[in-house]
């Protein structure tokens, strides 16, 4: 017998979190550190004015299932519509249901009973990120049918650097010559600059103060492509703070290629189930000759080889270079589902909001990393307040 409960706020993530955790931990997927409590911990954080819902459900009081929501009422480019999606949704690129497997068929339609009652029958939802390859999605699926609940689905391929043989130079095999010998070369080249390395933070103090840095040369770089950059934005700056500190030491992997004294390329990822999350690279473009990004990757193959990870995975995105990399792929799904598939709200998100985006996204980031690049002409960068 499955029984489901409805809360809000964070004290019912934090008051079930120790079951949760051991929940996910159960898990062996690569997504399993974005299941965890302490990133949707994490989200919230840096969003204090939204409510989560935490729907969960228990059998024979064992917690088997977690549905952690939040209302949220989108911007301009959403039409100010509001949609009922996981916590964490929008930055979390595989988002597994929270269920103990063998209790799926019977837990997530519990789940979903629940949410659809709590928030009622006019709500969109929209689900980013569910792999392709979960049984529950078919379980999911089902659950629509039967309750005549209008969806919407499009996949996105995660590419992922499989990792076969005993060493790098068998991960090497799988590339192309062109790959390869390029490989080789960036690494040659920036090695005569001085001595190369893989460093990590020991501490979180030291990974702290990397943070600060990371943020200025991550947004560096795509301003000067005309993309704006992620981290003007003071709450997620807020976010990525919290990241590191309620991940430190539980699947958290932040690393820099070191020139010398000098941090050329940077990573803030994750290790989970075994395999290297590719999450938020950066790297400094007066070295981008020298493509530290690619020797960034080539270090963490030959650190995932000694370390015994699976492999290494790109996450979302059709980037070429991920690609180049890679010798495996699979598909995630995101989906609207929405109770009458009349709503305006649903006929914006699945059909015009998309047509939009293709016309004007180029138009809407060309115009808002020109006014950041302005800013920043009068505003001090954190290393020059360091200085």
């Amino acid at each position: 017998m499955i029984s489901t409960d409805v809360e809000q706020g964070i004290r019912a993530i934090e008051r079930i979190q120790s079951e949760w955790s051991a929940l996910v931990d159960r898990s062996e997927s690569a997504a399993s550190v974005f299941s965890r409590p302490e990133w949707h911990l994490a989200w919230l954080d840096a969003h204090p004015k939204t409510v989560p819902t935490l729907i969960s459900a228990h059998a024979e009081g064992q917690l088997v299932g977690v549905l952690p929501l939040v209302r949220i009422r989108t911007d301009l480019k959403g039409m100010f519509a509001t949609l009922i999606s996981p916590s964490a949704g929008d930055v979390t690129d595989f988002n597994s249901p929270i269920v103990k497997p063998e209790t799926a068929s019977t837990v997530l339609p519990a789940l979903f009973d629940a949410a659809f009652q709590h928030f009622g029958k006019y709500s969109v939802y929209s689900w980013r990120g569910f792999p392709a390859d979960d049984p529950s999605l078919s379980i999911l699926r089902s659950y629509f049918r039967n309750e005549g609940v209008a969806w919407n689905e499009v996949r996105e391929p995660a590419p992922r650097l499989r990792f076969e043989g005993s060493g790098y130079q068998d991960a090497e095999k799988q590339w192309s010559a062109n790959h390869r010998l390029d490989v080789r070369r960036r690494r040659k080249r920036l090695a005569q600059e001085g001595p190369l390395s893989l460093w990590q933070p020991s501490s979180l103090p030291e990974a702290n103060e990397l943070l600060e840095a990371f943020f200025d040369v991550h947004d560096a770089k795509w301003l000067s492509q005309g993309v704006p950059g992620k981290f003007q934005d003071s709450w997620r700056r807020e976010h990525y703070r919290s990241i590191l500190r309620r991940l430190w030491g539980r699947g958290l992997h932040f690393s820099t290629v070191r020139c010398g004294a000098v941090d050329l390329s940077y990573h803030f990822g994750f290790v989970s189930g075994g395999w290297l999350l590719w999450y938020k690279p950066a790297y400094r473009t007066d070295y981008a000759q020298f493509s530290p990004g690619k020797v960034h990757i080539s270090l963490l193959v030959e650190e995932g080889y000694r370390l015994g990870w699976k492999g290494i995975d790109f996450l979302l995105g059709d980037e070429k270079y991920k690609f180049a990399w890679s010798n495996d792929s699979t598909d995630v799904v995101h989906f609207n589902a929405c109770r009458y598939s009349w709503l305006p709200s649903y006929i914006w998100f699945t059909s015009a909001r998309p047509l939009v985006r293709s016309h004007f996204v180029g138009i809407y980031w060309r115009s808002k990393s020109w006014v950041q690049r302005q800013r920043l002409r009068v505003a001090p960068t954190s290393s020059d307040r360091d200085g």
